[in-house]
């Protein structure tokens, strides 16, 4: 069974109601579509049998006001429910929050559960801050960890230094490149540093598009954590809470990344409806492995664990 942890869907409804908020339209990708029957055909010709779908990375409701922010986080995961609810055995729904609403992030974490979406989706900012270590966000984290949701940490394109600005194009060419890994490294080492996985010891995380390099880093995490049971090494921690998916891995570095991950860390991901372009074009990191079928088992029995499948 070949599972994809990382796609997206950019529903027109959402677009419209972001662009009234912000001013500003997320980028919808050429291949999606609101035709789920017609993307169910695409997993079939791909050979994927079940796939785990967010909203766009642009969709990202904290650019918004608070307020505003949560009803937009609903919307997308109403639009999403809506969108994947005739084939809940192919598809999964990722919930979207707004962790500028702590409180009622937690409720939206319930209800989405309940209507049978399979993990939760972060990312590494809010409003350029990093918030993952404060105790604020506690409850949310508390939820997750109760219902035994993954959370799927996503990227962001966007960073508010206005030095960006001296740059072509706004510096989204930097921003893209390096600061959104960056994010995500930085977020990582910040929940461990923060004793998250001591508070809640079965979280478990997965990190799009190769763990956004944070795997090469693996020898440098040798500070030790001071945790209740002593202390252990950030790498360790790493290790047995992460994983990453194969979205955007050139097929060349999956081994290294096997290696460094572990038997158990790491997914399939296609980041289909992301830019990446068709859905077969996914698999090819996977399939032009000597041990293709071998990394299909081991994600398989990854995934399956994780998402209770």
């Amino acid at each position: 069974m070949l599972i994809d942890w990382h796609s997206h869907h950019t529903a027109p409804e959402v677009v419209d109601a972001f662009k009234e908020k912000a001013g500003k339209s997320p980028k919808v990708d050429a291949y999606d579509s609101t035709d789920f029957d017609k993307r169910l055909a695409e997993l079939d010709e791909a050979g994927i049998d079940f796939q785990l779908v967010c909203q766009g990375a642009s969709e990202d409701a904290d650019q918004l006001d608070g307020a505003d922010a949560m009803a937009m986080a609903r919307l997308s995961n109403d639009v999403l429910a809506e969108r994947i609810g005739g084939h809940t055995d192919r598809f999964g729904g990722i919930t979207a929050l707004s962790l500028k609403n702590v409180a009622e992030s937690v409720e939206e974490i319930e209800r989405m559960a309940a209507r049978g979406f399979k993990a939760v989706l972060i990312y590494p900012r809010v409003d350029g801050e990093m918030k993952v270590d404060l105790p604020d966000l506690d409850p949310m984290f508390a939820k997750v960890s109760e219902l035994g949701l993954p959370l799927f940490l996503h990227g962001s394109g966007g960073a508010k230094d206005p030095t960006l600005q001296r740059l072509e194009d706004g510096g989204a060419g930097v921003a893209y490149s390096v600061l959104s890994d960056a994010s995500v490294n930085e977020c990582v080492m910040r929940m461990i540093a923060g004793g998250l996985f001591d508070r809640y010891p079965k979280l478990r995380v997965v990190i799009r598009s190769g763990g956004g390099g944070i795997p090469l880093l693996v020898q440098r995490m040798f500070w030790k954590h001071k945790g209740p049971e002593g202390e252990k090494r950030y790498s360790d921690i790493f290790l047995e809470h992460f994983c990453i998916d194969t979205a955007s891995v050139r097929s060349k570095a999956l081994p290294f990344l096997a290696d460094v991950m572990g038997s158990e860390g790491v997914v399939f991901g296609s980041d289909y409806c992301g830019g990446l372009g068709p859905l077969k074009k996914a698999l090819n990191v996977v399939d032009e492995q000597e041990n293709a079928s071998e990394i299909r088992a081991r994600t398989e029995r990854t995934s399956r664990a994780m998402l209770r499948l």
